[in-house]
């Protein structure tokens, strides 16, 4: 009987014990999701375009996937700065995948890939060639050309006016060149196809990615004194001064409260609530009838995805067009009680030719 009674107190001994050496382990390791750092220029997350567009992309695998998304406390203001941030977090090890932005880092990107060849990462809106690299470009032009007719028929249902200008943050920036080409090829398809008698009076420049105060000066100078009836605005993290200057017209006596509104067409992100009365709130008729957008939230969904899955496809580019899926003006949720059904058609039509390849690009 004694002996039964100590075997049976040595089982319970050892089941404490093993008991709480797993309850030590578990504490001392407890799980860590997996994480990954997002690099880009400033402003970085606030710049209403390319940025914000990958955090809602890592906001939105995040809710699927046990995943921590990063960003620096300090967004790099150049190059050099975003280099020794790279190299930082890929020697720290610590991450699954290091997700930069932006064409101009990526020979940067090329240089520390090479120095951290077991690091993984992606960059989105260039293009870099290394086997630890996954890259995505965007041929946003396609996007811009259903911008532009739209802008056209906008612009020609104005009466008095009849003017297109554009507004851009700065003189160099590839995308948002390719942008402005696109759109000007979608305004002169539209014009001369339809004989809409629409003009470009022109192109300013706010020279800088984040100066709203110039950015309101030029839109409300643009409607005002320069007769404009739809701006085009690839201007980045400017567009709270895009939404102030059309609320300056707005209350000129240009644009009274039984005028037509002052329109614009945004860039790089969906803005279309930001034309709203209260953009905080989904509901009325938007000044921004739509926006040109390439899907970086939808890339960084996918590249972050396969690489969690394991099945990162290191060395691949992808570039992204209408046909994708990945490129597109965005719906008319608020606009399309002034943008007529007939419109909407023939920017399907023209969507159509340029995916089977009737309308080419240089």
């Amino acid at each position: 009987m004694s002996s039964r009674v100590n075997l049976l107190t040595s089982l319970v001994i050892v089941i404490i014990v093993f008991g709480a050496v797993g309850g030590i382990l578990l504490i001392s390791n407890p799980f860590r999701p997996n994480n990954v750092m997002l690099v880009s220029l400033a402003p970085g997350r606030g710049d209403m375009s390319v940025a914000d567009s990958a955090w809602e992309g890592m906001l939105e695998i995040a809710g699927d996937m046990a995943l921590d998304i990063q960003t620096p406390e300090e967004f790099p203001e150049t190059v050099a700065e975003a280099r020794v941030l790279m190299e930082e977090y890929a020697a720290a090890g610590y991450y699954e995948l290091i997700v930069v932005l932006g064409d101009e880092l990526a020979s940067t990107l090329q240089t520390v890939a090479g120095a951290f060849p077991t690091q993984r990462f992606a960059l989105i809106g260039g293009q870099a060639d290394a086997d630890n690299i996954i890259s995505a470009t965007f041929a946003i032009e396609e996007a811009a050309f259903l911008g532009g007719v739209l802008a056209a028929f906008l612009a020609a249902n104005d009466e008095d006016r009849k003017n297109i200008g554009i507004i851009r943050a700065v003189r160099d920036d590839h995308d948002i060149n390719a942008m402005i080409d696109g759109f000007l090829m979608g305004v002169e398809a539209a014009n001369s196809t339809y004989n809409l008698d629409v003009s470009l009076i022109n192109t300013w420049t706010i020279e800088s990615y984040n100066n709203s105060d110039r950015a309101r000066i030029l839109v409300s100078s643009a409607f005002i004194f320069h007769d404009a009836s739809i701006l085009f605005t690839p201007v980045r993290a400017s567009m709270l001064g895009v939404r102030l200057g059309m609320e300056d017209a707005n209350r000129s006596r240009l644009y009274g409260e039984n005028e037509r509104m002052p329109l614009v067409i945004a860039a790089e992100m969906n803005l279309d609530y930001y034309g709203l009365p209260n953009p905080e709130i989904a509901f009325g008729r938007s000044w921004i009838a739509t926006s040109v957008m390439p899907r970086s939230d939808f890339v960084i969904y996918d590249f972050i995805n396969s690489t969690l899955w394991d099945e990162f496809p290191g060395g691949t580019h992808t570039h992204y067009n209408l046909e994708s899926g990945y490129v597109n003006i965005t719906d008319l949720q608020f606009s399309n009680t002034y943008i007529m059904e007939s419109w909407t058609n023939t920017t399907k039509d023209y969507q159509a030719a340029i995916i089977n390849g009737t309308i080419t690009f240089p």
